[in-house]
């Protein structure tokens, strides 16, 4: 009771966990799949050694929210015994949910004498079950077989998602709303669907069985067992075994029962000292009834709970009653796009669309755009690289290397691109008037904006790459023959490393001492490139990136259908592969990259897409269907999001989009250094029969002349 008082976060996910459980428990099934049907909802999950498997990645509590803690790994679906079936007898078609009659399911469903087609009514209707409600339950056959086909696919769906690989597991049926699903309906990748006794109450059945658990963290050396026979790492883990299991006897647990269910190792590159992990062990045991005599629970929580201020949390997404769809940015009177808490979210899906699978997921980068705009002071500005002053105006690029994984261990300071940009001011004795990322692909397409901000100058609508690509010597500039130094490197902590034109010759040097120097780093460092001026802007970058992003991310929340054409229209692309299956992914890392490919089966071909950090080419077997530079993007079919190399697993069902890359990364002379053959690949660049030109949101929807910002500048100062 005291750890639920303390931690009642952690009380979320209690209901469709006890439902496992109590699933494992009346089948004897350890290890499967376990698929509990409510009244509104389905939450599928796994049992792993007959315990709930949890996830620390994206977990969502309410709404969009995330929380970076361990949760049980649950897929909610809209669909549920009280799920509404919405009927056009014109069309003979139906729609299925999301809504639902929910516990009004007594008064309102067809069985109960009322006016509302519900999933327990087709249940009834089909034969699926029987003595439910007291009226008789006739539907036409056209319903029916839509609603039971539209069931059997979310199902399918749902089991594909939450499966690892491709080896048959069993799947228990449970949850009164589990009527749903004949347990002698087959899926694939299924050896049988139970329904067990009293499958309706499993969710009871789990919380009796009065499981108490304990979880401990801690960071500590475990040297490798190469060096001492693993004796030092056995007597961490035993040391730290010993701890969570009298942790477990004093939550509650009988001491004979307690033993541990998951012990978790993570290597951090970025902790000092060579062998540091963080370690996340759990123990769990059968409640210790003895220990419950004399446990009076005070009549109000006052008394257990501290008083805590309440504070006003701050903002953190757009407010609800703005709406989404169709909005249009807005200008200052200087030309100048001012950007608002909508541009971020549909800058932040673009940005994710343009990393290509890579450039780290952008979720952390949009949270700290977001709380910059609700500070009082907080502004982010774009400018279009056509009103900078070729010689007057100087753009810092500014970004993160290393590997996108740390951040969900350490995140990032926010000084690390301001410091490296404050040192290259010194060395240069001038300081930037403006500001723009690397690359708009990832995590890395929105650090440009909030850099810009925090620097009280604007960010540029231009990047150097038109997407992410692994490599700093494949910058636009760097191709083009532009210095490379000076670049400055900082780290979380601080610590700037100045690369000048003694320390570093090329763009490759240049490469591969950053790379080295960031593994020192943790795997993680905040860089500023050599800063350009307004005329080699225009010169040597991809132009209105930015406003790329920011199309595709209209185009995505301002479709409710069609989500996946409406993003490949707005990128000038197409879809390739517009209804796919993962059945493999196969990861390695070495030398600082994440290299492997994905299998996607498409109707029994077998798609493969190549990447290293970033999807590189995707084929069926030698028939290339796009390559670099073009971008090759993973959106998941059901919401729409693109799908990292990281995120992208077994059973995801997918599209392929493929955007062509902009003309300046397409020359001869860029394709030596992103095309095929620089990625060791034995055939050449198809450059697309067709290829727009990527409009800026200035010229779409802003009507004056655009001014440059450092002559409004000099002209306020004039005056």
């Amino acid at each position: 009771m005291d750890q639920c008082i303390r931690f009642p976060v952690l009380t979320f996910a209690s209901g469709s966990t006890n439902s496992m459980i109590g699933a494992a428990h009346l089948t004897g099934i350890q290890n499967g799949i376990v698929i509990d049907v409510g009244g509104t909802s389905t939450d599928i999950g796994v049992i792993v050694n007959g315990r709930p498997r949890h996830t620390h990645a994206k977990v969502y509590l309410v709404d969009d929210i995330r929380v970076n803690m361990s949760m049980p790994d649950v897929l909610s679906l809209p669909l549920g015994g009280g799920t509404i079936i919405h009927v056009d007898e014109e069309a003979k078609s139906v729609c299925v949910g999301p809504d639902s009659v929910g516990y009004q399911l007594i008064t309102h469903g067809l069985a109960f004498g009322g006016q509302t087609i519900t999933g327990t009514d087709v249940a009834l209707a089909a034969n699926l079950t029987s003595q439910i409600g007291h009226s008789t339950v006739h539907l036409p056959s056209f319903i029916i077989e839509q609603v039971l086909d539209h069931i059997i696919n979310t199902i399918s769906r749902g089991i594909d998602r939450m499966k690892t690989n491709q080896e048959p597991i069993p799947v228990i049926l449970c949850g009164g709303g589990s009527i749903l699903i004949s347990p002698e309906q087959t899926f694939d990748g299924v050896t049988q669907m139970i329904r067990p006794p009293h499958f309706a109450v499993c969710n009871a059945v789990g919380a009796a069985l009065c499981h108490v658990s304990a979880t401990i963290e801690s960071i500590v050396d475990l040297v490798p067992s190469s060096i001492d026979d693993g004796m030092q790492r056995k007597r961490e883990i035993d040391r730290l075994t010993l701890q969570v299991q009298q942790q477990c006897e004093r939550n509650g647990a009988h001491p004979n029962t307690v033993h541990l269910v998951d012990i978790e190792q993570v290597p951090l590159a970025y902790y000092p000292g060579g062998y540091k992990h963080r370690v996340l062990l759990t123990a769990i045991g059968q409640l210790d009834l003895s220990k419950m005599k004399g446990y009076h629970q005070q009549s109000t929580g006052q008394q257990l709970l501290p008083k805590v201020p309440v504070r006003k949390p701050q903002l953190s997404k757009p407010p609800t009653y703005m709406n989404m769809v169709n909005k249009q940015p807005m200008f200052d009177e200087n030309g100048l796009w001012v950007i608002d808490p909508i541009d971020i979210e549909y800058i932040a899906y673009g940005v994710g669309i343009l990393g290509c699978g890579g450039g780290g997921e952008p979720y952390h980068t949009k949270l700290s755009c977001l709380e910059m705009l609700n500070k009082s002071n907080g502004m982010i500005r774009v400018i279009s690289p056509a009103s900078l002053h070729p010689l007057l105006d100087l753009a810092a690029i500014v970004g993160f290397m290393g590997a996108p994984t740390v951040s969900y261990e350490q995140l990032p300071s926010g000084n690390e691109c301001l410091l490296a940009i404050s040192t290259v001011e010194e060395y240069l004795s001038r300081k930037v008037t403006s500001v723009f990322c690397g690359e708009m692909g990832g995590a890395n397409g929105l650090r440009g904006l909030l850099v810009a901000a925090s620097k009280q100058v604007p960010c540029v609508d231009c990047d150097n790459m038109g997407r992410a690509f692994p490599r700093l010597d494949q910058n636009l500039p760097f191709i083009r023959g532009q210095n490379v130094t000076p670049t400055c490197l900082c780290d979380v902590h601080g610590r700037a490393v100045l690369y000048t034109q003694e320390t570093v010759q090329d763009a490759h040097e240049l490469e591969e001492t950053l790379r080295k120097e960031c593994t020192k780093m943790g795997l993680r460092g905040g860089f500023c490139l050599p800063p350009l001026t307004g005329d080699q802007v225009q010169k040597y970058t991809v132009h209105h990136s930015l406003s790329l992003a920011w199309f595709l991310g209209k185009a995505k929340f301002s479709h409710h259908n069609n989500v996946i054409q409406a993003v490949a229209q707005a990128g000038h692309g197409q879809i390739v592969v517009a209804d796919g299956k993962v059945v493999s992914v196969e990861r390695n890392t070495g030398a600082g990259f994440a290299r492997g490919h994905v299998i996607v089966d498409v109707e029994g071909r077998m798609l493969t897409i190549d990447f290293q950090n970033e999807n590189l080419v995707a084929r069926f077997e030698d028939n290339i269907l796009a390559s670099v530079p073009d971008l090759i993007t993973l959106v998941e079919q059901d919401s729409g999001e693109p799908l990292s190399t990281e995120t992208v697993k077994y059973g995801c069902r997918v599209s392929v989009l493929v955007l062509p890359a902009s003309e300046t990364m397409s020359t001869q002379e860029a394709l030596k250094y992103v095309g095929p053959r620089a990625f060791g690949y034995d055939h050449d660049y198809i450059p697309p029969l067709h290829r727009d030109p990527v409009k800026s949101v200035w010229d779409v929807y802003y009507n004056k002349p655009s001014m440059s910002y450092s002559n409004s500048i000099m002209n306020d100062r004039a005056n």
